[in-house]
């Protein structure tokens, strides 16, 4: 079965896609079937970084419906193991999708056949980089030792919680309804926490309140901290561990740390990943170290995730997919 490898920041420029192109490529050299693909649906770049044209079909093509499969949409990388589905290439802007191309999409990458689907996802708290990174248990965020981007992986995170608690409750369900109120009452101001709301939900609905919590306990993130300058930048990688335990209840797993390093950029523009271009390079070398600790972990679809009325989020185009699906030749 393919282990599905969710990639995701809390904000840009923190390298997550060298990250994910790297990453692909050194589980591709030690032997895995890896397929590497960009989910950054508004601004998908990967091809670049592995040198090749903007000119192949990729997913847009999937979304819009031009592909019934991914299997046309592989790209050769010219990497050993490694293949390539591209973004939106030929579509730009590609934005929200429905719950029935969302849900036929993850079936294709259930089928892929491969060892590691990495899909490397957009920046921010969309609701589709949420529902795509919650696919995994330990999905990986990528963030460096800056304040800012401790404080925006910790937002995402806190976002990926409730949207990981919620997705546990049936639509309109009254557990859904004080989920809701809840996240209103503390977008107006009002004092929440994720921890008390989960409390007060096993309060309120015992059995449905403490199953939904036994599944909050499967989730623990890895994190990969990017760009370090020595290991002083460490006490970051803890401040955020620690915060997300205080405020959150979700346990981390740091699987790697990665030093800044302007090989990065550099391969960048020679267009040729620095793993393969300079596999001693100190980032590579780290890097290689993360790879081989998520080799001993299993990224298997968390099917308790998928929910018929909430992985979608756009109604009109809901009920557009579900016309196309049983009303087109």
């Amino acid at each position: 079965m393919v282990n599905i490898l969710p990639i995701a920041s809390g904000k840009g420029g923190v390298g997550k896609s060298a990250i994910a192109v790297n990453l692909a490529i050194l589980l591709a050299q030690k032997g895995k079937k890896v397929v590497l693909i960009d989910f950054d649906l508004g601004g998908a770049n990967l091809h670049t970084l592995l040198g090749l044209k903007n000119n192949h079909a990729g997913l847009g093509n999937f979304i819009y419906k031009q592909e019934s499969t991914l299997q046309p949409l592989f790209q050769e990388t010219g990497i050993p193991n490694l293949t390539f589905i591209a973004g939106d290439c030929l579509f730009p802007g590609t934005a929200n999708m429905g719950f029935f191309i969302k849900r036929k999409l993850v079936k294709e990458i259930e089928a892929l056949d491969a060892d590691y689907a990495i899909l490397d996802l957009g920046g921010g708290t969309t609701y589709n980089t949420l529902d795509f990174y919650l696919l995994t248990y330990n999905s990986i965020l990528v963030t460096s030792p800056e304040l800012t981007s401790i404080l925006n992986a910790y937002s995402f995170l806190k976002a990926a919680a409730y949207r990981f608690f919620t997705r546990q409750f049936k639509a309109k369900s009254p557990e859904r309804v004080m989920i809701d109120d809840y996240i209103k009452n503390s977008a107006a101001g009002a004092e929440s926490s994720f921890v008390t709301l989960v409390e007060e939900i096993c309060r309120q609905f015992p059995e449905s309140g403490e199953k939904a919590r036994t599944e909050l306990l499967k989730y623990r993130p890895q994190v990969i901290l990017n760009m370090g300058k020595s290991t002083q930048d460490l006490e970051m990688a803890r401040r955020l561990r620690s915060l997300v335990w205080n405020k959150l209840n979700i346990n981390l797993d740091f699987v790697g740390f990665t030093p800044r390093d302007n090989a990065i950029e550099l391969a960048v523009a020679k267009r040729v990943p620095v793993c393969i271009s300079n596999p001693q390079n100190p980032f590579a070398v780290q890097l290689n170290s993360a790879a081989d600790r998520i080799l001993l972990h299993t990224y298997q679809y968390n099917e308790n995730l998928e929910d018929n009325e909430f992985f979608g989020n756009n109604e009109n185009q809901d009920i557009e997919e579900l016309n196309g699906e049983f009303f087109t030749d």
